[in-house]
């Protein structure tokens, strides 16, 4: 089935872009999420006209994102936590707590766009990436002190 996407999807494509999902993906999940369209002749057209507008506003988006990066880059972020001697947390250090942190700092970042493979659960520095864009990355480092 093909559909028009109306939003990046992480390994399936950009706005704008008409690809081939199966049936049940596109009934079940995009099409109810207003993720993507049917791909019907008339919505092809309208695509095609409007994608000046979708190219200026992706990047519009990106050069806001490098920009975030930047500020990411140079920013080093401390979140005190509760620890033993030994240097293991009482808890772990989640997207949501680096999504705290990040809005005391002025950076309203969304805890989806932080990518974090495990929670930290150790004293120290850490680098986290942050999806900001699909072309766009950047990377934070997060001092884990002892409170």
């Amino acid at each position: 089935m093909e559909v028009i996407l109306l939003q990046h999807v992480e390994s399936l494509g950009r706005r704008g872009e008409v690809v081939r999902v199966r049936p049940g993906f596109a009934r079940n999940f995009l099409l109810p999420r207003g993720i993507a369209a049917l791909a019907t002749a008339g919505a092809k057209r309208r695509v095609e006209q409007e994608s000046r507008k979708f190219k200026e506003h992706d990047e519009r988006a990106r050069s806001e994102a490098a920009a975030i990066a930047d500020r990411l880059a140079g920013l080093d972020l401390s979140i005190p936590v509760k620890a033993d001697e030994d240097g293991k947390l009482y808890g772990s250090v989640s997207a949501h707590d680096l999504e705290v942190a990040l809005a005391s700092q002025g950076l309203e970042i969304d805890r989806r766009k932080i990518v974090l493979e495990h929670h930290i659960n150790e004293l120290g520095t850490h680098p986290v990436h942050v999806k900001l864009h699909p072309d766009v990355r950047g990377t934070l480092q997060v001092n884990v002190v002892r409170e």
